[in-house]
């Protein structure tokens, strides 16, 4: 059932046009997000839903009757509940009498009010602070104040604007679950949120709003991957840019590879985006250090596509393979134990160029402090020392 339906609602102050046609529906049950950017129309637009603004044009609805003419009070009644943005307790009045402000229009008697506002209280977190002036609040304090006004109303339908907005990530951390228990006891939520965390791991369904106008509206992943919403977050273009940088560096088709009459590597997939750190895990003689083997032109390609870079290597010689900048450090880390470490190091830079070359060898001794202690001399062939400077590889 949707519990809540806005149809081609517009709202126009002045000259300015800050809903435009906008349309959505909310399910009973679920919660479901509304995002955009600053300035989109998002507050303007639960303003509408919940009676404190008239529509230009559209028409709300709300458990299937049209409420588009009812004031703030009688959609109350109806069981719609909002918070605000900006929260403004009653800084005169403790915890408790702020909750029981909302808890009147449910309950007459004033001890069922305050037993009410007692439980919601509990709810939300705020038992230990009954009795605390609100004013004393932190803002954390005051958010989940606000939020527990609202439900001290026995909504159907809890219109939640930024309730989140200021906290820190610790204290977004505590209140989803919170959340998640309102909407389990059967409190539909809608909210407009910019902290994605929460959308992402709260909202069923999410719609954007875009200078007033809905431009995307499904599942909360699907609709942060929208090239629209991207672009009404980042400007023109960047929804273009960052599929560019998304690419992966490294991309593997359906390799295959082996030595002789036996295929190691069969149909092998796989993508390494820009500075990311992968690891190929498996048992001993799956085809681990043949992979690296491969990708290195060491071992030739059967069938299937290397990408580097967006360039195909899987034809290239080792020589070029490192020109590209893809780079092999062999699980037997040997060295030259009869030349220097300078001459070590050199051997690895030779196809960079001297300037570049210095710069190179610049960043490994700041990596391996090892190398540059033991530049002058040659180095001793033992195992230890190569595992700790495997220098041809760094440089």
């Amino acid at each position: 059932m949707i519990l809540l339906s806005v149809e081609g609602l517009s709202k126009r102050f002045g000259g300015l046009l800050a809903v435009d046609k906008a349309s959505m529906a909310v399910p009973e049950g679920s919660i479901t997000g509304l995002i955009g950017p600053n300035g989109a129309g998002k507050t303007t637009l639960f303003a509408l839903a919940s009676g404190f603004l008239e529509p230009s044009a559209g028409r709300v609805l709300f458990a299937g009757e049209d409420v588009t003419a009812e004031p703030p009070h009688r959609r109350a009644r109806r069981g719609i509940a909002r918070t605000f943005q900006i929260v403004q307790p009653f800084q005169g009045l403790t915890v408790h009498e702020n909750i029981v402000v909302g808890a009147y229009l449910r309950h007459a008697g004033r001890q069922a009010a305050l037993d009410a506002a007692r439980a919601v209280a509990e709810e939300v977190g705020l038992a230990p602070l009954l009795e605390t002036p609100a004013a004393a609040l932190t803002v954390a304090g005051r958010k989940r104040l606000e939020l527990a006004r609202a439900l001290a109303t026995a909504p159907r339908l809890l219109l939640l604007d930024e309730v989140l907005a200021g906290l820190n990530p610790s204290e977004v951390r505590d209140i989803l679950p919170v959340l998640r228990a309102i909407r389990a006891r059967g409190v539909t939520i809608l909210m407009i949120e910019h902290v994605m965390q929460a959308v992402m791991n709260l909202c069923d369904h999410v719609h954007v709003l875009a200078q007033g106008r809905m431009i995307a509206e499904g599942p909360p992943r699907a609709v942060c991957n929208d090239a629209a919403v991207i672009e009404a977050y980042l400007g023109h273009g960047a929804a273009a840019r960052m599929r560019a940088e998304e690419a992966p560096m490294l991309e593997i088709r359906g390799l295959r590879a082996g030595y002789g009459g036996v295929e190691v590597l069969r149909g092998l997939d796989m993508a390494v985006s820009a500075g990311e750190i992968v690891a190929v895990l498996g048992a001993n003689g799956v085809g681990k250090t043949t992979l690296n083997k491969v990708l290195s032109g060491v071992v030739p390609v059967r069938a299937g596509e290397i990408l580097f870079d967006g360039q195909r290597i899987d034809r290239a010689a080792p020589d070029a393979i490192v020109a590209a900048g893809l780079i092999h450090v062999p699980e037997g880390r040997k060295i030259f134990p009869n030349m220097s470490v300078r001459e070590n190091l050199e051997l690895g830079s030779y196809r960079r160029g001297k300037p570049r070359r210095a710069r190179n060898l610049e960043r490994v001794f700041a990596t391996f402090p090892a190398c540059a202690s033991a530049w002058p001399r040659p180095p001793a062939p033992s195992r230890a020392a190569s595992s700790r400077c495997s220098p041809s590889a760094a440089a």
